[in-house]
């Protein structure tokens, strides 16, 4: 059985024809709404920054090392925050839920943001001064601030839902 020049052309159209459906399918197979990551670690990313928050919440009487918790806490919620939003860009159908627990991180963000701010620029005059009523070490009184902002960043944290 001999193949014509016509024949073997047909089959190299019929060939390249499929190629290029198989390249076009590609990138919707990619957007088939199965997320790029997973929520089980968004979620385990969501809970160390909660863990981390708390953590600094306790060691406000060392400003220098809750001002590193502070800032990992927010790195770790910021890596949560950007998945989430990886995830519901690349989606079929945008989880109702998303809007409201993008809002939450992002409002949660910013306190650990101003609580981080305020860490740093209070470095100089961290040190712990006594209550001379009392006779008890006293903290100094950008330290309230800071406990607000870390306390409201909890409070959203631990109501995300991805």
């Amino acid at each position: 059985m001999s193949l014509d020049i016509g024949t073997i052309w047909r089959c190299a159209r019929l060939g390249v024809v499929l190629l290029a459906a198989i390249a076009t399918a590609s990138p919707a197979l990619a957007q088939s709404g199965r997320p790029r990551y997973e929520p089980a670690e968004i979620q385990r990313k969501v809970q160390k920054s909660a863990d981390l928050q708390r953590q600094a919440l306790q060691t406000l009487s060392d400003p220098r090392r809750a001002e590193g918790l502070v800032q990992s806490a927010w790195t770790e919620l910021r890596a949560a925050q950007h998945e989430m939003i990886s995830n519901a860009s690349g989606a079929k159908f945008v989880d109702p839920l998303f809007e409201m627990s993008n809002k939450r991180a992002e409002q949660a963000l910013v306190h650990l943001q101003a609580a981080g701010d305020a860490l740093k620029s209070n470095r100089s005059t961290a040190g712990v001064r006594t209550d001379q009523e009392e006779g008890a070490p006293a903290q100094p009184a950008y330290l309230d601030g800071v406990r607000q902002h870390v306390e409201q960043a909890l409070r959203l944290t631990n109501g995300l839902a991805f």
